[in-house]
């Protein structure tokens, strides 16, 4: 599965490299920047923007950590996308996005759960010299977590709930030199060869399901199992809190009116630490749809891919948890802000 998004990823990088073809005509400077959503309205040199929604949803994950376990159910979500951009003496930028997701459920056998859960902010500073054309030098800035715990509901095989996840437990912080190539306004790939990555499991990073980390096996009675550091299912030294890893970053992110009123938004990021296995790429991969019904009413659908060998599997903390999958289908409320 993992060489499957990985070709994936490589085949949008081939089809942004066969749609500079498209762009001959894309105006080249900035004297009247557009925004994917077709907005060129900037006030100060900012274009700024936010769509809120409001939804009733059906969501299923496997082994999503975030969201505490696997659910199949009806629940309710909300989520936040905004943006906001700036523009200089036509060459340099500020480009910033945000998109936060939240979804509970509540049934009377289960009581309330969280479904979803996710904190993602990018930032990119970027300058095009004079003599280039959609191509810039730029920083980039990411940031991604979540608000709430998560817990595996069924701990080692018992009816005991435990603490897997939670805010900055863990946080991924990338900071990234490199150039960023934009063929057209609804398409962008960046590559570092050298960016720094910080992996931090924070706010009780040795918190165990039992007072000393010693759980009662449930299959053997009078014996006991040795839990796992929290931060450990991260890759992360309980004793440091944070891994720095350094390596190549590539994101590509796309924004894009693919039918009548359907937009299509997503990003893969890939990530290979020089200080470890180089061949063992992370990979996210968020995929969302957005359907406008009317003014107010919307249809999402979003899947979203992770995987991460340095995600432990909390029952068997010698494995990696391998590919994390979400994926979210709802009908509700939407606003642009």
């Amino acid at each position: 599965m993992k060489k499957l998004i990985l070709f994936s990823a490589i085949i949008t990088a081939g089809f942004a490299a066969q749609a500079q073809d498209l762009t001959k005509d894309v105006q080249t400077t900035f004297q009247k920047p557009t925004h994917p959503d077709g907005d060129t309205t900037r006030k100060n040199g900012w274009l700024k923007g936010a769509v809120i929604s409001l939804s009733a949803t059906q969501i299923s994950n496997s082994d999503w950590l975030a969201a505490g376990g696997d659910e199949f159910s009806l629940t309710a979500a909300a989520s936040l996308n905004a943006f906001a951009s700036k523009r200089w003496d036509n060459r340099m930028s500020w480009d910033n996005n945000l998109d936060v997701n939240y979804g509970l459920v509540n049934t009377s056998t289960l009581g309330v759960r969280k479904v979803n859960d996710r904190i993602d902010y990018v930032t990119k500073v970027g300058y095009e010299p004079k003599s280039w054309k959609n191509v810039k030098i730029s920083l980039l800035g990411q940031f991604r977590s979540q608000l709430t715990d998560g817990y595996d509901y069924a701990y080692l095989g018992s009816t005991t709930k435990r603490r897997n996840s939670g805010f900055l437990a863990p946080a991924y912080v990338v900071l990234a030199p490199g150039i960023d190539w934009t063929p057209t306004p609804w398409l962008s790939l960046f590559a570092s060869p050298a960016a720094t990555r910080w992996t931090i499991v924070s706010n009780g990073p040795y918190s165990y399901a039992t007072a000393n980390g010693e759980f009662p096996d449930p299959n053997h009675p009078g014996s006991y199992i040795r839990e796992t550091p929290l931060a450990t299912l991260y890759g992360v030294d309980t004793l440091k809190k944070v891994k720095t890893e350094f390596g190549a970053f590539v994101t590509i992110s796309m924004r894009k009116d693919i039918f009548r009123n359907v937009k299509y938004i997503g990003r893969v990021d890939l990530y290979s630490d020089y200080l470890g296995v180089a061949s063992n790429v992370s990979i996210l991969s968020t995929n969302q749809f957005l359907l406008k019904v009317n003014k107010w009413l919307q249809v999402t659908y979003e899947i979203d891919f992770l995987d991460d060998d340095n995600i432990k599997n909390p029952n068997r903390p010698t494995h990696a948890e391998g590919l994390q999958v979400l994926s979210t289908l709802g009908i509700g409320f939407a606003a642009k802000l």
